[in-house]
């Protein structure tokens, strides 16, 4: 038996929790459903752009791998590298959530490397 949440459930709970923190929040692109990895656009408007990318320690445990800061000029540049991640990866979701107070936190650790 898999235990694992499968990600358009966890894509549907996360966009919910963040239009109710008033960050409002959209699927780019959808991946697999049950499977598929997770990239996420945060867009703090003025105050730049980051990028992270899930991914799962040695132990299993989620966590984020931060793929890349941004001015807010460069969106262009960000949007490539996502495009380049969805092309090597098909089955990858991208969010991009609406950030402009710069409250957003992810939901799992920040890894180190």
């Amino acid at each position: 038996m898999n235990d694992r949440l499968h990600t358009s459930f966890w894509v549907e709970a996360h966009v919910r929790t963040c239009f109710g923190a008033d960050m409002p929040t959209f699927v780019v692109a959808k991946g697999d459903a049950e499977r598929g990895g997770i990239l996420l656009k945060v867009n703090c408007f003025q105050q730049g752009i980051n990028l992270y990318e899930q991914a799962m320690d040695f132990d299993g445990n989620k966590m984020w791998r931060h793929l890349g800061a941004f001015e807010a000029s460069a969106e262009r540049d960000a949007d490539m590298l996502l495009q380049k991640k969805r092309q090597f990866d098909a089955d990858m979701w991208l969010l991009e959530i609406e950030d402009q107070k710069g409250i957003y936190t992810l939901d799992a650790p920040l890894s180190a490397f």
